[in-house]
């Protein structure tokens, strides 16, 4: 039955000439998709079997966090596909090879899938493939293994900033040869142990991670905001988010797709994010696109009363001084645990400060007011204030942890009045 595309969709990469044209196709296997990835599984299989050391799963580890955080999270989707900061060319050049080093597709190739799948699914009904709506055995088959042909291709028109940069287009003839060099360096390094857990390890866990995310992220998990009239609503997945790099925010994503910040609310970790905001105090990216500034969509309704968190200010972390001594007093008061913070057991904090500490389930929150400035501190800086209350050579340990605490922090929590 014909339907109209919702005003939103103005503007769209996607153009089609009438929107039930992205449900009419059929699933079919795709022989290269599917030997790409059993290639690599067998890989991943022998590097089990015959290499398992601590050295290549730490290898594994640190290859798969980085191509998944620079790569996936910054360079592909929040700046490739979604435009969501400024970065210098060379800095934005790098993100995205690193993307193309998670292995799923070409950069091109990727936008394009992105933006079908997002096209359909905001549309009053959505092709099963498009929006991971058949059972999960089932989807595994069709996301890892086919591909969908629809009977009247639309039309992805790209910006000439994306369309016409012979970079992109040379990753995307050469986007499964640009392996080669990872795996020469893991090669000369630690032989094949590293080339079978740095690459096909790796590759396995990025191509299948992705699938798995994308299937929950549109069959369960919570919602603070529903876009009505979609056939597909995101869901957010709280307990992956930082395996995903903030990427399981799924229904932030859904309510705010160019937003470069995905944990929008209290306690949502988003280390896609706080990487941003430490490239920011290194003066590399800028101008990022946030929910308040966004236009207002009117098929947007929010479920929930939860304030969307804002960007942070940086300023009374600066001050060590002003915030020696701090911490014990607040908690006395009764500070609250929060951010990485949280994650310490209470006789860790004691012992690091000499401070005892209430854990509060309702809000997991440590706060430590700046009497100086009127202002709270929270997470990590809090700890960095609390090693500095200890004294001299402490305080000299403080200074220097403090700009990275506060970096990491800046993404989720902010300085604000008391």
């Amino acid at each position: 039955m014909p339907f109209a595309a919702p005003e939103s969709l103005d503007g769209h990469r996607v153009h089609v000439d009438a929107p039930e044209d992205v449900l009419i196709g059929e699933v079919r296997y795709s022989p290269l998709k599917s030997l790409w990835l059993l290639a690599h599984l067998a890989g991943a299989l022998v590097g089990v079997w015959f290499f398992l050391s601590w050295s290549a799963v730490l290898v594994f580890v640190l290859a798969t966090v980085t191509v998944l955080l620079l790569g996936h999270s910054l360079g592909s989707h929040r700046k490739l596909i979604h435009d969501s900061y400024q970065a210098p060319r060379w800095l934005e050049r790098l993100l995205i090879w690193f993307g193309v080093q998670v292995g799923l597709a070409g950069p091109l190739g990727l936008l394009r899938q992105h933006e079908l799948r997002d096209f359909a699914q905001r549309l009053p009904d959505c092709h099963p493939y498009l929006r991971h709506g058949v059972s999960f055995w089932r989807d595994g088959w069709w996301q890892l293994h086919c591909e969908l042909r629809l009977a009247r291709e639309p039309r992805i028109e790209l910006e000439p900033r994306i369309a016409d940069d012979r970079y992109l287009r040379l990753l995307e003839r050469t986007w499964m040869l640009q392996q080669l060099l990872p795996a020469m360096l893991f090669y000369a390094v630690g032989g094949w142990a590293f080339v079978c857990w740095g690459v096909c390890a790796r590759i396995c866990a990025g191509v299948v991670g992705h699938w798995l995310i994308g299937h929950f992220a549109h069959n369960a998990g919570g919602m603070h905001h529903e876009v009505e009239g979609a056939a597909v609503q995101g869901r957010n997945i709280r307990w992956t988010s930082l395996l995903t790099m903030g990427e399981s925010w799924h229904n932030n994503h859904h309510a705010f797709p160019g937003s470069a910040r995905l944990g929008l609310y209290p306690g949502e970790f988003d280390p896609g994010w706080w990487m941003l905001m430490l490239l920011k105090r290194l003066g590399l990216v800028w101008d990022f696109r946030l929910p308040a500034a966004m236009p207002a969509r009117a098929e947007l309704r929010a479920i929930d009363a939860v304030p969307v968190a804002t960007a942070a200010s940086l300023g009374a972390w600066r001050d060590l001084p002003a915030l020696r001594g701090v911490l014990r007093t607040a908690a006395r008061d009764g500070a609250r645990l929060q951010g990485p913070a949280a994650l310490m057991p209470a006789a860790w904090l004691a012992a690091w400060s000499g401070a005892a500490f209430e854990r509060r389930r309702e809000m997991a929150r440590l706060e430590v007011l700046v009497p100086s400035t009127g202002q709270v501190v929270r997470g990590l800086p809090a700890l960095c204030v609390s090693l500095a209350a200890r004294g001299t050579l402490a305080s000299c340990a403080a200074a220097a942890l403090l700009p990275m605490a506060a970096a990491w922090e800046s993404g989720r929590s902010a300085s604000q009045p008391a």
